[in-house]
């Protein structure tokens, strides 16, 4: 193990770069100043999401959070609850902005000396006050080659990185094969010219949407309920229709936040020899609580604490990790 010379974290001599503040370590400078992974992402990569911060109010939910998610692998995030992890998760699918950190630390300040004057400007990343200028290379989320952060929701999505959610977000009023079906993006159906002047691409194309869809509810062993509505389906079931809907649109990235809640062991089981059959094509970044799943099926953990990773390594290294002990356990464990 060395330490990185920008940030003193604890990293291994194997690694090119530091995980907690993306400094690269095989620059021959100690590193004044840390060299982030903007321009060039090695193809190695699918994700690399460094140096976030998001604050609610004065809540610090994420502090300087790093994280580089090799490709064609399983990574677990884990940590106490509370600690940031579904909210790197929104920050990284586009559904919170994460903050620019001195602005944010700006208005804080603000709110407890009243007799300064007040911002003109909201705190949206733009404010160009001398005393809020920052370098750019603080703060972002790359996803491949592709930066990433400052794009909508959907935008995001487009992209090819994917998510589910905690609770599960699909159409109750529709069958699971429509279901499916109506999650593939820029349909030729949607564009209401080519209802009339192309219905024969719009036929062939929802004949080979359908046999796609097919095609996954028979991986995930579902191709009996194909014609219930999601409102008659249990939590298993829901579960696996989730996953459906998003294999469809082909991500090379997956995001799963706690897929195992709810569900009994034995289905839960079932549900992760599912996804690792996704690592040929996708890479699976997972959030759970479950640590038998964690420590059964990850490539690599990453543990998170107080809104940053305070260890990542393979399932034997973090489980015999004193931070990570402490950090769910208590110092005097």
């Amino acid at each position: 193990m060395i330490t990185c010379p920008h940030c003193n974290n604890t990293v291994k001599e194997t690694d090119t770069f530091c995980y907690q503040c993306g400094y690269d370590l095989l620059e021959d400078s100690i590193g004044e100043k840390a060299v982030y992974l903007k321009d060039s992402i090695p193809e190695s990569v699918s994700l690399s999401t460094i140096n976030i911060h998001k604050y609610f109010s004065g809540v610090k939910a994420l502090e300087g959070a790093s994280v580089v998610v090799t490709k064609n692998k399983l990574i677990s995030l884990i940590g106490p609850n509370g600690s940031g992890k579904t909210t790197l998760f929104n920050v990284i699918t586009g559904w919170l902005e994460k903050n620019n950190p001195r602005i944010q630390e700006k208005k804080i300040e603000k709110k407890e000396e009243t007799s300064l004057p007040e911002s003109t400007e909201e705190d949206n990343g733009k404010n160009t006050k001398s005393d809020y200028e920052i370098p750019l290379d603080i703060g972002f989320v790359k996803f491949e080659d592709l930066r990433v952060d400052g794009l909508t929701a959907h935008e995001v999505a487009l992209t090819g990185m994917m998510r589910t959610f905690q609770t599960t977000r699909n159409w109750p009023k529709l069958t699971v094969l429509e279901n499916l079906l109506v999650s593939l993006p820029k349909q030729a159906g949607e564009n209401i010219l080519n209802v009339f002047f192309r219905r024969k691409k719009i036929r062939e194309e929802e004949r080979k949407n359908t046999l796609k869809a097919l095609e996954i509810l028979e991986l995930l062993e579902i191709t009996h309920i194909r014609d219930q509505i999601g409102e008659e389906l249990s939590g298993g079931q829901l579960k696996l229709l989730a996953l459906g809907r998003l294999l469809i649109t082909s991500p090379r990235l997956i995001l799963l936040d706690e897929p195992m809640a709810g569900i009994n062991p034995t289905l839960g089981n079932k549900i992760m020899d599912k996804i690792l059959e996704l690592k040929h094509e996708s890479t699976i970044f997972l959030i759970e609580h479950n640590m038998d799943v964690v420590f059964n099926y990850s490539d690599e953990i990453l543990v998170m604490a107080r809104g940053k990773i305070i260890a990542q390594g393979n399932p034997e290294e973090i489980a015999n990790n004193t931070e990570v002990i402490e950090a769910y356990l208590g110092a005097d464990y």
